[in-house]
């Protein structure tokens, strides 16, 4: 065997693993959608339909196909609209575990400020939507509310949320430790969440789907506190809401040990986001389709404890209602 029939097999091996990667993506996209698998569900009839037409020979039928399926595929790029482009902005998300360019200090006050005005609302179950703007820009959903240049309290935001007021209805967005919006408008999700998440957790999942910014809910019908990020909906107490925040915000005041240090923690955190992602889909078969009980994997800190996670990756089953019990964007 030469170096040439080593490298064909070489070109074959990675020809083989790069089309197994990509219809295990086709696959996931089309699985955490039921209106994309009943799509895909018509394609594939088609194909069928032509395939016994092309044997049996009937030209009349098979010309009228050809062009069905040549046009259908422009028809089926308008449809999956909204998949393709989700799965191109997930593409371009970056992993890195960002934080803002402040002060400890500075991002102390913001947690302090956000734990308390969630918890008063919580407790007086007014609906609240705080996102955190991360590395990804979120300047064009910022354009769809109202704008603000604000530092960020407790007061404000209660204020804002309290149910009668014009900007309650929509979405703060934080820059920093600034207020640059209220009363934003966020797509909702496609995917399909029990009935008792209504609007405002749709929206906070949608945004948390296409950037990567720390979304806060508060739900006007329980008082629950829930995060979406990363298309997962967490619920937290005040406590742990807090030490969650603290983690993903606040800069630790430590010196770099040397210049490659910042390659270093990038590779630490690849190897982090892609050890979860398999430890994830090895892990068992939860007991509620939707919500997984779980401790917090944090070896720094295991008080960090969500009581309840909603993963959106996994279609509803096709019993499950959809009419939500919690109306518009900025209820639920």
């Amino acid at each position: 065997m030469n170096l040439g029939d080593v490298g064909l097999i070489l070109r074959l091996l990675l020809d083989i693993c790069v089309m197994w990667t990509l219809i295990y993506a086709c696959i996931r996209i089309i699985r955490n959608n039921s209106r994309t698998v009943q799509i895909v569900k018509g394609i594939l009839a088609l194909l069928l339909f032509q395939f016994l037409v092309t044997v049996l020979q009937l030209k009349t039928v098979s010309t009228l196909l050809d062009i069905v399926l040549r046009w259908g595929m422009i028809v089926v790029l308008i449809v999956l609209q909204p998949e393709i482009r989700s799965m191109l902005e997930k593409v371009g998300t970056t992993n890195t575990a960002y934080k803002p360019n402040l002060s400890a200090s500075r991002m102390n006050h913001l947690v302090d400020q956000l734990v308390t005005a969630v918890a008063d609302m919580s407790k007086t179950k007014t609906g609240a939507l705080i996102s955190l703007q991360m590395a990804q820009s979120m300047e064009d959903y910022a354009k769809t509310g109202i704008s603000l240049d604000s530092d960020v309290t407790s007061e404000l935001i209660e204020t804002i949320f309290q149910y009668g007021t014009p900007m309650h209805d929509g979405a703060m967005i934080i820059d920093g430790d600034k207020a640059i919006c209220a009363a934003a408008y966020f797509p909702s999700t496609a995917q399909e969440l029990p009935s008792k998440y209504g609007a405002r957790h749709r929206a906070a999942v949608g945004i948390s789907e296409v950037t990567d910014s720390i979304t806060l809910v508060v739900s006007e019908e329980t008082g629950n506190i829930s995060v979406a990020q990363k298309g997962v909906l967490t619920q937290y107490t005040p406590e742990s809401l807090r030490r969650y925040l603290t983690k993903r915000l606040v800069k630790e005041d430590t010196q770099r040990s040397s210049m490659f240090q910042p390659m270093i923690e990038s590779a630490k955190n690849f190897s982090n986001s892609l050890g979860k992602s398999l430890r994830d889909e090895r892990s068992d078969e939860p007991v509620n389709k939707y919500i997984v009980p779980r401790e917090k994997r944090d070896k720094k800190d295991d008080r960090v404890k969500p009581l309840e996670v909603v993963s959106t990756l996994s279609a509803a089953p096709a019993s499950e209602p959809k009419n939500s019990s919690e109306g518009g964007n900025g209820n639920g």
